[in-house]
């Protein structure tokens, strides 16, 4: 059952009384004439409305005329025609137009980085050297062996980091003639790299880094190996990589080296291993010195007293060192040790028939058959690059006298 609503107001009628106006009354001619000229009006609007029909249906039938078309060419703005104000119109908008605004000017865009593609050096022409001999297949020769010696900075492992080398050493083996050469290359070098167009040239010491950075075929070492190729002519047949805590192990293996330190040296500023920034002094004294490995690797970087080139001096007498401790006889006891530190410790490219060979023949090449070259100070023109940084300029006329004599052996 629906329930029903409650009413809020109420309404009662009134009696009414009679009134006789209400009754109908009669009409005369008065009121039948003008009904007939109403009627008559409308009578006349039908037939006029009914007449318009087929005149509006035959239009609707027809197609629609097409509308014609204006090109408009669209102008170019540029950013400071945008930004600049048009003048206002003097005719007022339209009713119910929307009011025309001005664009916003067009956001110039700001750098946050810069780079300066760097251009390509003028190529250098490659000194030509007499031919070397090829490589040896015994140990009575003929042949040469070229093997490049990488020192690279920090006792990390990882040798596919991008890191500097801290030694540049070319060691030629000539099998026929039983002699070994070495030359040395000052690390401020400035030289081109072959295979970096991000950077076409920088110094020597930066192609490892670059090689390895920029993921050149064969990294830092076949970076290096151009290197000699294109600006010294030099052919380059194996290569070997050593970081400073696989220099230490080695010299520590063999029972550390004995060097006759010609004066005193001394160093306020050696940075210490563990990277932190800090330094501590170092001296040396003159004469006969036995160091260990820690000593070996301080004695063959220290350069804050003297200069790169004395350094190099030094490195090439640190081999020098090695080679003599390792034709004793007290350290053939620790050749496998030596083996392993070499394959498990270095980066190389010398296979075991490599190493066999030159184990061969290293005994044969007396001490006075090792011939010795340092890039010094008459073969380079000092100079500064726009950031002030120093580099060396290699003067090749000078360089390739040296560069002949190490490819020939003589």
């Amino acid at each position: 059952m629906s329930r029903l609503s409650t009413p809020s107001l109420w309404y009662t009628p009134a009696p009414m009384e009679f009134n006789k106006g209400l009754l109908p009354r009669r009409y005369g001619l008065r009121e039948f004439g003008f009904l007939l000229i109403l009627s008559s009006a409308v009578a006349c609007g039908v037939f006029v409305f009914l007449s318009d029909i087929p005149a509006k249906a035959l239009a609707a039938l027809q197609p629609p005329s097409p509308t014609p078309v204006a090109v408009v060419a669209l102008a170019t703005v540029t950013p400071t025609q945008a930004a600049q104000a048009s003048p206002a119109s003097t005719e007022p908008p339209a009713i119910g137009a929307p009011t025309p605004t001005e664009p916003p000017p067009t956001p110039v865009p700001t750098a946050t980085w810069f780079y300066e593609i760097p251009a390509q050096p003028t190529p250098i022409p490659t000194p030509v050297l007499p031919s070397a001999a090829a490589f040896p297949t015994s140990c009575d020769g003929p042949g040469r062996m070229n093997i490049l010696l990488i020192g690279i900075d920090g006792f990390d492992g990882n040798y596919s980091r991008a890191a500097r080398a801290d030694t540049i050493i070319l060691v030629g083996v000539n099998f026929a003639s039983k002699s070994a050469q070495m030359l040395s290359f000052p690390r401020d070098l400035w030289v081109q790299l072959p295979n970096i167009s991000q950077v076409p040239e920088a110094r020597i010491n930066t192609a490892y880094h670059y090689g390895e950075l920029y993921a050149v075929p064969g990294g830092g070492p076949a970076e290096l190996n151009a290197v000699m190729a294109n600006t010294f002519g030099l052919r380059v047949d194996r290569f070997a990589v050593v970081n400073f805590l696989a220099f230490e192990e080695g010299i520590d293996t063999i029972g550390g080296i004995d060097i006759n330190i010609p004066e005193p040296i001394h160093d306020g500023n050696y940075p210490l291993r563990d990277g932190s920034g800090r330094t501590m002094a170092i001296d040396f004294p003159a004469g006969q010195v036995h160091l260990d490995g820690s000593a070996a690797l301080i004695y063959a970087r220290i350069r804050h007293d003297s200069s790169d080139f004395q350094r190099m001096r030094r490195q090439q007498q640190v081999l020098f060192a090695v080679r003599g401790k390792l034709l004793s006889p007290e350290t053939i006891s620790h050749l496998p040790a030596l083996a392993q530190i070499l394959f498990n410790s270095v980066d190389t490219d010398l296979t075991l028939e490599d190493i066999a060979l030159l184990g061969c023949l290293g005994p044969q090449i007396s001490q006075s058959a090792i011939q010795s070259w340092v890039i010094d100070t008459s073969m380079v023109q000092p100079s500064t690059l726009k950031d002030g940084a120093q580099i060396l300029l290699p003067k090749l006329d000078a360089i390739l006298p040296i560069l002949q004599s190490f490819n020939t052996g003589e």
